[in-house]
């Protein structure tokens, strides 16, 4: 049985044992790439990575675009990472398949998105219960984690003393009291279960009366999906390309299919303290920040990444940094005055 795809008038007939799904490949031998190798990026968005030699056009670690077509040698086959599904895939020789056929990005929702540029869409205009001088939880980033032990901060809040942590989900459930408004999950207590929610409250004390709380759930991804995701990263490791490119390319593309903004954010973040000159990066960053409601930290990104851009003469970006910038001004949002210390 075949399936067809036309395109531009062409017919191209491939059979369904052309693709085969592959949770995981037992060898990488068959994956090429020297160490910090610079894929040319040919779209603004790829959607997916050639993860094998191969193709007659295109060599192992060059990104895919939704035009791009597959064209395995004769004789061999070539392997594919999708971003959205982090599925990789083997396309076999005799085939020609259109990329944005085996590597479709997330269904359309209708559904508009509460975001820090976009108050509108948000039951409260103001944006996602933000209170003033409460500890407002920062980290974990977002309400989807893989990370089963987080870190936790939140907002400063002014005449507190001390903040009392209590964190419940599952057969987990424990208190601690901090001086800061940082936690380091505690070594001594069990770690958050896959697939369950979980639930933070920070609690403001003066002396001994608590004055204001923030709460946040979380939820830990099933363990399979985790497994997944950390073999696509893993592939991705192994292709020796720069570490900024698999950061704000892969990674956070990986990532962002699952909507880990902690974990895209920390990575990124992790890359600027490696001390990144990558305009790009920034501004990747800047866009994450973006979505946890964190327009100070993303205005800072940004004008980094525009700085960097100016720098290296790179228009293209500088253009699509000012237009974020300009954005973020019109928001005309509140930021945060007290941030974790």
């Amino acid at each position: 049985m075949t399936k067809k795809f036309y395109k531009n008038k062409t017919l191209f007939t491939v059979g369904f044992t052309a693709i085969t799904s592959i949770m995981f490949f037992g060898s990488l031998s068959s994956v090429m790439g020297s160490p910090r190798t610079q894929a040319q990026v040919r779209c603004i968005e790829p959607i997916g990575r050639v993860i094998s030699t191969g193709d007659r056009y295109m060599r192992s670690g060059s990104l895919l675009c939704p035009t791009d077509q597959i064209s395995p040698k004769q004789g061999e086959e070539v392997k594919v990472l999708c971003y959205s599904s982090r599925e990789h895939l083997l396309v076999e020789a005799g085939s020609n398949f259109p990329v944005r056929e085996i590597c479709k990005p997330p269904a359309f929702s209708s559904v508009r998105k509460c975001t820090l540029l976009s108050p509108q869409d948000c039951p409260n205009r103001k944006g996602p219960n933000r209170r003033e001088n409460a500890p407002n939880i920062i980290q974990p980033y977002g309400k989807v984690i893989i990370n089963r032990r987080p870190l936790i901060s939140w907002t400063a809040v002014p005449g507190a003393t001390s903040y009392t942590v209590q964190l419940s989900g599952g057969e987990v459930k424990w208190e601690k009291e901090v001086v800061g408004t940082t936690l380091s999950y505690p070594q001594d207590q069990q770690e958050l279960s896959y697939g369950s929610a979980n639930k933070i409250i920070v609690i403001a004390n003066k002396g001994n009366d608590p004055i204001i709380d923030d709460t946040l759930v979380v939820h830990v991804l099933p363990e399979g999906w985790v497994r997944q995701i950390n073999q696509a990263i893993e592939q991705v490791k192994s292709l020796g390309l720069s570490a900024d490119e698999t950061a704000y390319i892969d990674l956070d593309a990986i990532y962002m299919s699952e909507r880990l903004l902690n974990d895209t954010i920390e990575n990124l973040q992790a890359r600027v303290a490696a001390g990144s000159f990558n305009p790009t990066l920034y501004r990747i960053l800047g866009d994450r920040y973006v979505e946890v409601w964190m327009p100070q930290l993303a205005k800072t990104a940004y004008i980094k990444a525009l700085q960097l851009a100016r720098f290296q003469k790179n228009s293209g970006e500088v253009e699509l940094v000012q237009e974020r910038l300009s954005a973020l001004s019109q928001s005309q949002l509140p930021t945060r005055t007290n941030p974790a210390q």
